[in-house]
C-alpha cells in the first residue's frame, strides 16, 4: 500500500481503526462522517506536531527585532514569530528544555520576547505547521492516525473493548515515536561563555549538557 498523501487518506486510516465508513472529502464535507473529520483533523494534526519532535517538521529561521512591538517589562526586545510557528526548539545555540533558564525568553502575542542575544536579529529552530503529508514520517502518521481515531471515537457508539484497544495502540505508538526522536537527536554539549551567562542570568552554571 502506498504512503498517505492527503488528509482524506489519513482520515480514512483513522476511520478504519474505529470501524467507520470511508470518506471522499475533508475540506468540503457533505456527509456526517466527513463533517466529523473536518472538525477534528486540523486541530489533531497541529496538536500532534506540537506534541512530538520529528525532523520533517523542523525549521530554522532568522527573526528581526520588531519596530512596533516592545515588551511592557522583563525583556528588551520582541521578535515576530513565523506564521507557521508551532513550537520553539532552540534559541540561538540554546536548546529549549526542562533546564532552560526561565528568564531567557517568553512567547506572547505572537512574538518571542527576549534580550538573550541583544541584537537586531535572533536565530531559532522550531516546529512548523507542516501540511505536506507526503513528507510525514511513517511513525508520525501512525501517531496522527491514532490520535485522530481517539478524538473522533466519542462521536460513534463503540464497544468499550475497542476504545481500550485504541488507547493501548496509541500509547505504543507514542512510545515508539518518542524513542526514535531521541535516537535521531541525542544530547549535545553547549559551550557557554561564563561572562555571557553572568550577563544573561546573573550566575554561571558549569553544566553544559542539554537533553
Amino acid at each position: 500500500m502506498s504512503n498517505p498523501t492527503s488528509s482524506i487518506h489519513i482520515c480514512n486510516l483513522a476511520l478504519d481503526r474505529i470501524g467507520q465508513q470511508e470518506i471522499a472529502s475533508v475540506d468540503t464535507p457533505t456527509t456526517e462522517i466527513e463533517n466529523i473529520c473536518n472538525r477534528h483533523y486540523d486541530q489533531t494534526r497541529r496538536k500532534a506536531l506540537r506534541k512530538y519532535i520529528f525532523n520533517f517538521a523542523k525549521k530554522y529561521a532568522t527573526l528581526t527585532k520588531s519596530v512596533t512591538k516592545t515588551p511592557a517589562f522583563g525583556y528588551a526586545n520582541a521578535y515576530a514569530l513565523p506564521n507557521d510557528f508551532i513550537r520553539l526548539l532552540a534559541l540561538g545555540d540554546i536548546t529549549i528544555g526542562g533546564d532552560t533558564d526561565p528568564s531567557l525568553f517568553d512567547i506572547s502575542e505572537g512574538h518571542l520576547f527576549t534580550d538573550a542575544e541583544g541584537g537586531s536579529t535572533v536565530y531559532i529552530t522550531y516546529i512548523y505547521d507542516a501540511k505536506t503529508i507526503s513528507s510525514y514520517d511513517p511513525l508520525f502518521i501512525d501517531v496522527l492516525t491514532l490520535e485522530l481515531a481517539a478524538a473522533m471515537a466519542y462521536k460513534f457508539t463503540l464497544k468499550p473493548s475497542l476504545v481500550a484497544a485504541l488507547k493501548r495502540d496509541l500509547e505504543d505508538a507514542q512510545l515508539s515515536a518518542s524513542a526514535v526522536a531521541g535516537q535521531e537527536k541525542p544530547p549535545r554539549r553547549i559551550q557557554r561563555s561564563r561572562i555571557r551567562a553572568v550577563r544573561r542570568f546573573g550566575y554561571y552554571s558549569s553544566d553544559n549538557t542539554r537533553i
